[in-house]
């Protein structure tokens, strides 16, 4: 058996959806793309060491490599909690790294094998993985920016991609760099986005995608987002919901992830607003951990936002806590936005007693709240 297939073989025994291989030359459609948009879409990525375009020169970046496999994960084999839906994205709830199971292992198991095969790889975090993908094969492009399967998973977008630098030669895949979208979909995704992320097709800002302002953008979220974001705490998944090339796999009957069911309590709003340190860095961080292990403070925000939208006026005595008792700016400016957004004589009370004790940008949401409160 030939190394290739050996290597395919051994991805799909341990649990991998699919693999697929391309070389390494310069993935230029993505740099040309890259290049094409607006700088302040891209720029935070220009220093980190995510910067894509470094990624994307693979032969130059990492002289050694000779090919590139990329693996696929399905990361929606089990059904999502209903109480997490529409508020967490789902890729972040069931991503087991921080845990000791299958999930985790199977990377390792993989990486393992290709020592044993005399193969050396490299994980380079800065290689554009859709881009990698398409070029060995395994998907095609959505409208909505996302990658959608080909040939297994039924057509779903529900993936992680992985890519693996090779120092061995291995022969490439036929890439499907292309949109696979249906000709009669009139574009449900850009339709879908609250915050009109998706400003064409296949063209997204990720500066106003929920996801990134959940767990990335800078201090408070600002106003013109907040509404539209509704009960997103950590992600969204708003856009691959509305897909028509995911009807076939979201009609699918799948077991119940009974681990993810059991904890699921833990990402309420309510309690997310109020947690301790000890919950956050044991309940919530390990499984979602994008956002800094020191950032508490954000899930909180997001949190205080969400029960904003929710409009619940029982939330209102946690919130006033929260508002008097947060050290966070951006937590007690998201508070009392979000108690002028529920309204009503208690929230106002509220707000009127703790506009005298702050000062700054949180008196000034304070007083925006007031003005809101009726």
């Amino acid at each position: 058996m030939s190394l290739k297939n050996r290597l395919r073989e051994k991805a799909l025994e341990l649990g991998f959806a699919a693999a697929g291989f391309t070389d390494v030359s310069p993935l230029d459609l993505y740099i040309k793309e890259y290049e094409s948009r607006p700088p302040e879409m891209y720029g935070w990525r220009s220093s980190s060491p995510f910067d894509l375009r470094r990624g994307a020169r693979l032969g130059e970046t990492h002289p050694e490599a000779r090919s590139l496999l990329v693996l696929i994960r399905n990361y929606h084999r089990y059904r999502f909690p209903a109480s997490l839906t529409g508020r967490i994205g789902r890729l972040y709830q069931v991503d087991e790294r921080m845990e000791k199971g299958s999930e985790h292992k199977r990377m390792e198991n993989y990486l393992g094998f290709l020592k044993e095969e005399g193969v050396r790889a490299w994980i380079d975090p800065s290689v554009p993985a859709r881009m990698s993908a398409a070029r060995a094969g395994l998907v095609t492009y959505g409208k909505n920016c996302f990658a959608y399967a080909r040939g297994f998973m039924q057509g779903a977008s529900w993936m992680e991609i992985h890519p693996v630098l090779l120092d061995a030669a291995v022969e490439p895949d036929e890439p499907s760099i292309r949109y696979g979208c249906p000709s009669w979909c009139r574009n449900a995704c850009m339709a879908a986005c609250p915050t009109k992320a998706i400003y064409a097709p296949g063209r997204m800002n990720p500066t106003r995608c929920i996801a990134y302002l959940s767990y990335y953008g800078a201090g408070i979220t600002p106003r013109e987002f907040r509404e539209p974001m509704g009960l997103w705490v950590y992600g969204c998944d708003r856009c691959q919901q509305v897909c028509p090339r995911n009807d076939l796999y979201r009609s699918r009957e799948l077991p119940v992830n009974e681990p993810l069911e059991a904890r699921a309590g833990d990402f309420d709003p309510s309690t997310l607003l109020t947690m301790s340190d000890e919950h956050y860095t044991t309940r919530v961080w390990p499984l979602c951990f994008y956002i800094a292990k020191e950032n508490k403070a954000k899930w909180q925000m997001n949190a205080a936002r969400a029960l904003g939208n929710l409009g619940d006026r029982s939330s209102v005595p946690l919130l006033a806590e929260a508002l008097a008792g947060n050290p966070s700016d951006m937590v007690r400016g998201m508070c009392a936005w979000a108690l002028g957004r529920i309204g009503g004589r208690q929230s106002r009370d509220v707000l009127e007693r703790r506009c005298g004790g702050e000062d700054g940008p949180v008196r000034g949401e304070i007083v925006l709240a007031l003005a809101e409160a009726g």
